[in-house]
């Protein structure tokens, strides 16, 4: 499961979806299950080989708690920490957290190179801490892995 803003981009595909070795990209954005234009061009910047499926977080959370996707290797995006912390509020299982591009936006800090977070991000990701979930920073998988709350600006611009 991981949080990249831009959702399904050559980062993604050639890092992530080779080095785990995944057959599945999930998209968990409710912005973009009701855009149809969206919906379309997404699964085109993947190979054919790679089933891609967009949910709404709540629907997400709904059908991976009820075992969809189990037989599949799938990766799990999130545009934001506010949508990661709803699913995981929702009954969405998540073990862990991959934190990748997050871009800048007035009234963001910076975390880290390419990782802006505004308010709402923080409290997203401290409740995620809340509730006991690793979360690494890790942009690709040559990184080496980041602690996420280690991470985080004392302050973010209001």
């Amino acid at each position: 499961m991981r949080i990249d803003d831009r959702l399904i981009h050559g980062q993604v595909v050639v890092g992530w979806v080779r080095h785990l070795g995944a057959d599945c990209i999930l998209v968990a954005n409710d912005a973009v299950a009701a855009d149809p234009m969206q919906r379309a061009l997404l699964p085109m910047a993947v190979p054919p080989e790679i089933d891609v499926a967009i949910y709404r977080v709540a629907e997400a959370a709904q059908r991976l708690a009820a075992g969809a996707h189990a037989d599949r290797k799938a990766i799990l995006l999130f545009s934001s920490p506010v949508d990661a912390e709803a699913y995981l509020r929702l009954g969405g299982p998540m073990e862990r957290l991959n934190v990748g591009g997050m871009r800048f936006a007035p009234g963001k800090t910076q975390m880290m190179p390419a990782i802006f977070v505004a308010a709402e991000d923080i409290k997203a990701f401290k409740a995620l801490e809340a509730r006991g979930l690793p979360m690494q920073v890790q942009m690709v998988p040559t990184d080496a892995p980041h602690d996420v709350i280690k991470c985080l600006p004392e302050e973010p611009h209001a």
